[in-house]
């Protein structure tokens, strides 16, 4: 039995996500594009824009995994037009004390069956190649690498993997 549940963000949930955000990027530094300190640096203005996916023309799904009132888990989905056949997941991150529990799977369901829904082929991401949890997930989900690893930042030496799920696979695998 889950005892998490699976929130779709609004602009209304904006202090809820930059509180996520904030916490995902000052626990996991290495794993995202952006920084704390320029995610931190935000206005209150810029943080319930990111959550008007309609004002900005954005296809997105952002998602936060909630326990008890809690978040413990968070993850985006977006299609980026005009390439609408990809999905795309970013700031994907569970909480370290709850690793394990099935928050991430669940996460990746969701976002699956939303890309689904928009009748994407398939879904694209990229990991931290020192991120040896993340990158066994994906690959029991059925993601795939492609391509060649890239800095995760300018001047970063962490690299970062492009890894891709056919959705048509994870059809048949009842993702």
């Amino acid at each position: 039995m889950n005892d998490f549940n699976i929130k779709l963000l609004t602009p209304n949930d904006w202090v809820l996500y930059k509180l996520v955000r904030l916490e995902s990027l000052l626990d996991s530094p290495d794993s995202f594009g952006s920084t704390y300190e320029q995610e931190s640096a935000l206005s209150d203005a810029d943080w319930q824009s990111r959550l008007d996916l309609k004002a900005r023309g954005l296809d997105a799904m952002p998602l936060v995994a909630q326990r008890g009132g809690r978040a413990v888990g968070l993850a985006w989905g977006v299609i980026h037009a005009p390439d609408v056949a990809a999905a795309h997941i970013y700031q994907m991150w569970v909480l370290p004390a709850v690793r394990g529990e099935g928050i991430a799977k669940a996460l990746l369901h969701e976002m699956t069956a939303w890309a689904l829904g928009r009748k994407c082929d398939q879904i694209a991401l990229a990991v931290t190649t020192n991120n040896a949890a993340a990158f066994r997930l994906y690959r029991s989900s059925g993601f795939i690498a492609i391509g060649q690893p890239t800095p995760l930042r300018n001047g970063s030496v962490l690299m970062v993997q492009p890894m891709a799920l056919n959705l048509h696979s994870a059809v048949e695998r009842s993702f």
